[in-house]
């Protein structure tokens, strides 16, 4: 806890961890709510389901334009206006519902609210090379970013439970807008996102983070292993749901978060010999093991205990992903290198969740559904992890 101790001392440090926190909260809840409040207003989870669907769409397809915008020192901008207009189609959203609007327009306003979905993520990880004191502060600031995209995942649907229990969840999505614009302004008013990104050297003009081969292998294998992710957060609710105990799967969800928070803390705390480049290789290979191993599960308690193990691989092997995309990409270009990494993310866990609710539909919530879904898991994960060892020499060059 030392070195997390030392980083949040670190002038700046603090002032972008709190908003960037409190900003990325409404990520956690909006995939729950655009479920519950369209599905509360229509009466249609298929219209439900088109809703999140399109606002995960758009915010992977435009989130690179937005990174470009604040690349080009307009950060701020971009971080203000985007929570103003998402927190503007949220409450749009609830009136809509409320007053009885046809299903297109809830899908179309969750769609809109995604195209303006505030770059709080790639701002961010745009900003703390700048701040943090050489390489190992560096990666300990990139695991405790990773572990808080985690806690968002865990806190998120806590508190859209809570609201939803005392209200509904209309006022669970007024308050994930109102959090929106809270942490996006106070990200945008942040000294080291005010002072802007530095302008390229004269001699050399600004390049497309997709012009580096090791920043492609990067995309690919997040990608391959998104889709495993997307694959067992359908497989495992048909799960708990055929064992009697489908209100139980948020918590092995949760469970599985917890371990990717332990083993990114442990990660942070460690000095490694091993270079970025091969260290990704070796916790894919982990990865590999931690899906593997869910197969091995007999009933929810065994599942529990080996997603916990599964999760420790998962943080550090982001935590990596986050240090190879500072490396391989000039300091300018950065903000749209980690807008093209979530929608890596984002493409690989839609194509997931939506080869589990097609091929893979008539075998869920069957006894051999998890076990099928997870053999498809394992190879995605294996096909990246093939890829981070085959393309390695890819991934040492530097963008100087």
């Amino acid at each position: 806890m030392r070195r997390y101790r030392d980083l949040l001392r670190t002038p700046g440090v603090l002032r972008i961890a709190v908003p960037s926190l409190v900003g990325r909260l409404p990520i956690g809840m909006l995939t729950l709510l655009f479920v519950l409040v369209v599905a509360a207003g229509t009466g249609s989870y298929g219209a439900a389901g088109l809703a999140t669907a399109a606002n995960s769409a758009l915010t992977a397809f435009v989130g690179p334009v937005l990174g470009r915008l604040a690349d080009r020192g307009r950060a701020v901008g971009v971080l203000v206006w985007c929570g103003l207009a998402q927190a503007g189609l949220l409450v749009g959203l609830v009136l809509a519902l409320r007053g009885g609007g046809p299903a297109w327009l809830a899908i179309l306003l969750a769609g809109l609210a995604g195209a303006v979905n505030p770059p709080i993520d790639p701002v961010t990880r745009a900003v703390l090379p700048r701040i943090t004191r050489g390489p190992e502060q560096m990666r300990t600031a990139y695991a405790l970013d990773a572990i808080a995209v985690d806690l968002t995942y865990v806190v998120g649907p806590a508190v859209v439970g809570l609201i939803t229990a005392v209200a509904d969840a209309y006022v669970a999505t007024l308050v994930a807008a109102a959090v929106t614009v809270v942490g996006s302004i106070g990200l945008a008013t942040a000294g080291p996102v005010r002072r802007g990104w530095p302008a390229p050297p004269p001699n050399r003009r600004r390049v497309s983070p997709l012009r580096s081969a090791g920043m492609l292998v990067v995309l690919a294998v997040a990608g391959l292993a998104s889709i495993a992710y997307g694959l067992l957060e359908v497989a495992i609710p048909a799960h708990a749901a055929l064992e009697g105990h489908a209100h139980q799967a948020g918590l092995l969800i949760a469970v599985w978060s917890a371990g990717s928070i332990a083993g990114g803390l442990w990660y942070a705390s460690r000095t490694f010999r091993t270079p970025p480049w091969r260290q990704y290789g070796i916790l894919m290979l982990g990865n590999v093991a931690g899906f593997g191993v869910i197969l091995l599960q007999q009933n929810l308690w065994s599942l529990a205990l080996l997603l916990l193990f599964a999760g420790l691989f998962i943080a550090p092997t982001t935590t990596l992903e986050f240090t190879l995309v500072a490396q391989l990409v000039p300091d300018e270009s950065r903000a749209e290198a980690f807008t093209w990494a979530n929608t890596s993310v984002y493409l690989g866990f839609a194509a997931g969740s939506a080869l589990a609710g097609t091929a893979l539909a008539p075998v869920l919530g069957t006894p051999d559904g998890l076990t099928i879904a997870g053999a498809c898991a394992v190879g995605a994960v294996a096909l990246g992890a093939l890829l981070a060892w085959s393309a390695r020499g890819a991934l040492r060059v530097s963008p100087d």
